[in-house]
């Protein structure tokens, strides 16, 4: 009941940013009215680059596996992140993507379960880091452009440079205590003896240390998934017939990724939209019109392979897998 209760307000929330975002919408200009002005051959485009980012993105995860001795496919790793995105994307009953892959890689590997999921936590520390790095960057390169926003669009900027440079201090804050020296003195004298997941998640995180070529390697193949995810949306901005700079685009996209994937709206529609809304006619002088339907178009692109994700669900012991664990 309770998660029920969690849903209808996001999806409360995800409408009234709909409604906020499609306010400044002259319907009869836009697109809307007009779905055969749509190239299909940009959009295909942008489903190809988002097929490629999902791929990337069970690339990551799967090194990070490895990175704790964790005997698991690629193309398995892929096929649970797809899958992951579509529980992300329909998380009715409170069964998340994260918790979708979990349960399903625990099957395969009974015994598991606390080495996987804080292989999901790596994987998603990696994800912050190189969108926070991508940001940083962008924010030096293009700083008068970036400074240069509406009230609104200041906001949103400074509000992104506060929540990744915490999410980087976090991140230097679990390695530094997971660090040997640092771990021992705050285990010293067994003070958390009758807590003892306290001291193994730390151990198991150091692993990555140890193994410094699969973190980095995450790390790297994260950014080469960034560029092809925010070039999905490009892709979108061009199907709808949008003239926005490749460059305008791409400064954008680490704000509105970083802020839509906070847990406001489901999947973050209707927050990514009115951020897109905003920071692309900040950037680049988008009308709201074309803004809110690149959005979508780009959103699209990547539900695409959600969709694909509920096929690879369809196996009988995926199926299973998942309703005798919840």
């Amino acid at each position: 009941m309770k998660a029920f209760l969690i849903f209808l307000l996001k999806l409360a929330l995800t409408g009234l940013c709909l409604w906020w975002a499609f306010s400044h919408v002259a319907i009869d200009r836009s697109i809307f009215t007009r779905p055969g002005a749509i190239d299909y051959g940009w959009l295909a485009a942008g489903a190809v680059l988002a097929g490629i980012s999902i791929s990337l993105q069970g690339m990551r995860w799967w090194l990070f596996l490895r990175g704790q001795a964790l005997d698991v496919s690629l193309g398995r790793a892929v096929e649970l992140t797809m899958i992951d995105s579509l529980f992300s994307l329909a998380s009715v009953s409170g069964l998340g993507g994260d918790a979708a892959r979990i349960i399903l890689l625990i099957r395969d590997h009974p015994g598991k379960k606390l080495v996987i999921a804080l292989a999901v936590m790596a994987d998603h520390l990696a994800g912050l880091v190189s969108l926070a790095l991508v940001f940083f960057i962008i924010s030096v390169a293009r700083f008068e452009a970036i400074a240069n926003q509406s009230i609104l669009g200041r906001g949103v900027i400074h509000f992104a440079w506060f929540y990744l440079g915490g999410g980087l201090a976090t991140v230097l804050v679990i390695f530094i205590c997971a660090s040997p020296p640092v771990h021992r003195r705050i285990h010293g004298k067994d003070r958390f003896a009758r807590f003892p997941i306290m001291k193994q998640v730390p151990e198991l995180y150091d692993v990555y240390r140890k193994n410094w070529r699969f973190a980095v390697g995450g790390l790297l193949v994260s950014f080469l998934m960034l560029g092809a995810f925010f070039s999905s949306y490009y892709c979108g901005m061009r199907a709808v017939g949008g003239t926005a700079a490749y460059g305008a685009v791409i400064s954008a996209m680490p704000v509105i990724d970083a802020i839509s994937g906070m847990p406001i709206s489901i999947a973050g529609v209707g927050v990514r939209e009115k951020l897109f809304e905003v920071l692309m006619h900040d950037l680049a002088g988008v009308p709201p019109e074309t803004a809110v339907a690149a959005s979508l178009a780009g959103f699209a692109c990547n539900v695409f392979w959600a969709g694909l994700g509920a096929l690879f669900f369809l196996k009988k012991r995926d199926r299973l897998s998942v309703a005798e664990l919840t």
